[in-house]
């Protein structure tokens, strides 16, 4: 673990620290679904405790769901999970320092796919995500409510449920 601290906390170090530690969450939330998993190869051996994000996915490649502009387009988002149909059914960009509207940009070529997009990130960039889709060209993402924000301690509440629920051998 890397402790953040006020001298460090803009650091390269610090930053693909927090990026690939999110994607690993997400990576576990979804296999504890009982989803397929992937991350894009440039980030398979960044470390995630004691893992590569590599050993975590359940996917080595990402499925042929699509024509290849989409597939090639999808295969740089952070984090996808698959439905047992090999169809995508949410992605995840973890936006910790880079501007979300790259990410949105990405949402938008994929947004006739019936799936959940994700912008993950700190709740200090709330707004920032709000004001980006104001622009004329996110119209559609929002008119038809077709991305979401996740703030980190969401994120890492849901996860800490998850593992306390797959414990019970028994759910109501």
């Amino acid at each position: 673990m890397i402790v953040e601290t006020e001298q460090n906390k803009n650091s390269e170090e610090i930053t693909i620290f927090n990026h690939t530690y999110y994607q690993g969450l997400l990576l576990l939330i979804g296999k504890l679904k009982g989803l397929q998993t992937f991350v894009p190869n440039q980030d398979k051996n960044k470390i995630f405790l004691n893992n590569k994000l590599g050993e975590l996915k359940t996917l080595k490649e990402i499925p042929l769901y699509r024509y290849t502009p989409i597939i090639q387009r999808s295969s740089s988002i952070d984090v996808i999970w698959f439905n047992e149909r090999k169809m995508p059914h949410s992605f995840f960009e973890v936006e910790h320092s880079t501007d979300i509207q790259n990410s949105l940009l990405k949402f938008y070529d994929l947004q006739d796919f019936y799936s959940r997009m994700l912008i993950v990130a700190d709740s200090s960039r709330k707004n920032e995500f709000l004001n980006k889709l104001k622009y004329s060209s996110f119209k559609e993402l929002v008119v038809n409510h077709r991305v979401k924000f996740l703030d980190y301690s969401s994120l890492i509440k849901q996860y800490e449920f998850l593992v306390q629920q797959s414990q019970y051998d028994v759910l109501l």
